[in-house]
């Protein structure tokens, strides 16, 4: 079974390493709950089911068809992502006996780690500033569902999912409307058996919550049984994510589709450029979405620097995502997840 950097931080021996991963689960959900695939080398060739094998009914004497499951061939580079972490040894001594400053200092920069981790999880080989040297992320898997080499979102209406060219995308309209509750029926059956957890922005974690409580029910607040005295939201059976790094700026869809290397993560929210997407996704490093890495999380002690009079530690971590089924992972676009800009 794989282990979420949960596991892994019960499993570290150094104390610093603890108090990171600690920090890292308290900032990001996502995180906390991605399960890992560790790897040998720098990058992971994986199948992706892209067609179920078939299954006949026969009669005696009748001639048997072969059918076997067609599968795609995807990637996951490594990349890195990491900071240094300078401590001034001035303030090392002279403050020692009011906190451990260098403890306070290396826990701010694994914030700063689990914040880009996450941005990259969701946003990642996206937009107009994307980079090779980016993790993959949700938004990137979705498209590859398709192909290897897509870089938009062919989608199909919510109210027939099964039309468009990628049928792990439905959109909310030809271009941009509001969000429903039928359309989160429609993005829950997309994900086989069933999703873990819807992922998505504050702005549409508010606008589920109002049409919830419009038809009568509510979302639900349960015990996380990974953090003491947290709760969880519920959607139905499925956890609600939070994350903002989900935009909410995304352009206007044309036919249904969005490019998603033309979406500026950094434009004003106007209209068309008001929507967002909302994910469903199921975790399993075998058959649904995963972390890939190669060592976790590891601090480096680069000890005295010569052109300061600071100590330097390094965290790093080698690392991807990757989504190892393609009836694990669906969105839906062109919704609009609050008020609509005029």
């Amino acid at each position: 079974m794989a282990n979420s950097i949960v596991e892994y931080g019960y499993l570290a021996t150094d104390a610093m390493l603890k108090g990171i991963i600690k920090t890292i689960v308290n900032e990001s959900p996502f995180l906390a709950r991605l399960p890992f695939r560790e790897i040998s080398g720098n990058s992971l060739l994986y199948n992706l089911e892209s067609t179920e094998a078939g299954v006949s009914n026969y009669a005696t004497g009748d001639t048997w068809v072969e059918s076997t499951t067609v599968w795609a061939q995807r990637s996951a580079a490594l990349t890195i992502i990491g900071g240094d972490a300078d401590v001034d040894s001035f303030a090392k001594q002279t403050r020692s006996n009011e906190q451990d400053v260098k403890r306070a200092i290396i826990e701010l920069k694994a914030k700063a780690v689990a914040d880009h981790f996450e941005k990259q999880a969701i946003r990642g080989y996206t937009g107009t500033a994307y980079s090779a040297k980016d993790i993959k992320g949700l938004m990137h898997l979705l498209a590859e569902c398709q192909s290897a080499t897509t870089t938009a979102w062919n989608g199909s209406l919510y109210t027939n999912p099964a039309a468009g060219s990628n049928t792990q995308v439905v959109t909310a309209a030809d271009d941009s409307t509001a969000l429903t509750i039928d359309m989160m029926d429609v993005l829950r059956d997309l994900v086989k058996p069933k999703p873990d957890c819807f992922i998505m922005s504050r702005m549409a974690r508010n606008k589920l919550a109002s049409l919830a409580r419009a038809t009568g029910s509510n979302l639900e607040y349960v015990a996380d049984p990974r953090k003491l005295g947290h709760l969880v939201t519920m959607y139905g059976e499925q956890e609600v994510i939070i994350s903002d790094w989900v935009p909410n700026n995304i352009q206007d869809g044309v036919s249904s589709a969005v490019t998603i290397r033309d979406t500026n993560f950094a434009a004003t929210r106007a209209s068309a450029k008001d929507n967002s997407v909302i994910f469903a996704l199921r975790w399993s490093d075998s058959d649904g979405v995963a972390g890939v890495t190669n060592g976790w999380i590891k601090t480096e002690d680069i000890g005295q620097l010569e052109t300061k009079d600071a100590d330097r530690t390094r965290i790093k971590f080698y690392c991807n995502v990757a989504n190892f089924g393609k009836v694990s992972l669906a969105g839906l676009i062109n919704v609009v997840p609050g008020t609509a800009l005029a």
